[in-house]
């Protein structure tokens, strides 16, 4: 993928998650996934937790009984602002995955990046990402990753048997396993688009191990790839 359209996807999914963040704050006021909570147990009181990609700032349910130095992170604004609504007391700043050096000198023990990693594009762009996550744990620091597993839904998977189709036949420019589609609000109404990585089990795995980093627990379910590193 040339870094035009790269830049392109990384636009789309930002300026998408601005038009969406109400209609998106809403749908994330359910329950976390069992597994946040499992590796939130492993937060101390005193630790300092980078929340990268954090949306509305929802991680901080896993971690409301813990008196830690939480930063959320996220490039959207729309959202950014319903986190510090939703969290008062905790600190929000502006930046993304890839420009991590502007967060200063500061390192963190642990690192969560839930269903975010799938909004880069191309291979180049990921590793980056990666190696920015892992220049900011400290000496044993942990950095948890989650990701969709698009295959598991009949919908997703028809869409990337299109998308399959038009790349054989050179209309579609876009790496393999790359999704682009509207969001759709609780009336069924489009409204932004969104791109996606429809990540595998062995890509993403190879993915960690190509950006150098040691693979300490790896998880997979119905609905996620979970990846656990330790610096």
């Amino acid at each position: 993928m040339n870094s035009v359209r790269a830049h392109e996807l990384l636009e789309i999914v930002r300026s998408g998650y601005d038009e969406i963040a109400a209609d998106f704050d809403m749908t994330r006021k359910k329950a976390l996934w069992p597994e946040i909570y499992e590796f939130a147990a492993s937060v101390k009181d005193g630790d300092k937790v980078l929340d990268l990609a954090c949306g509305n700032g929802r991680l901080l349910e896993a971690l409301m009984d813990k008196k830690i130095d939480y930063l959320g992170v996220d490039n959207s604004i729309e959202l950014l602002n319903l986190a510090r609504h939703n969290y008062p007391d905790n600190k929000f700043v502006v930046s993304d995955m890839l420009t991590l050096d502007n967060l200063g000198n500061k390192q963190f023990d642990h690192i969560f990046c839930l269903a975010a990693l799938q909004h880069i594009p191309s291979r180049e762009l990921r590793v980056k990402a990666l190696k920015n996550m892992a220049a900011k744990l400290t000496d044993g620091g942990r950095l948890v990753i989650s990701n969709w597993n698009l295959f598991t839904k009949v919908k997703y998977r028809r869409t990337l048997l299109k998308r399959y189709f038009l790349k054989f036949l050179g209309f579609n420019k876009d790496d393999w396993n790359d999704l682009v589609f509207p969001w759709k609000d609780s009336l069924g109404q489009e409204k932004g688009l969104r791109y996606y990585h429809a990540f595998t089990s062995r890509e993403l795995q190879q993915l960690a191990k190509d950006a150098g980093l040691k693979i300490n627990n790896y998880q997979k379910d119905a609905y996620n790839f979970w990846l656990e590193i330790v610096k």
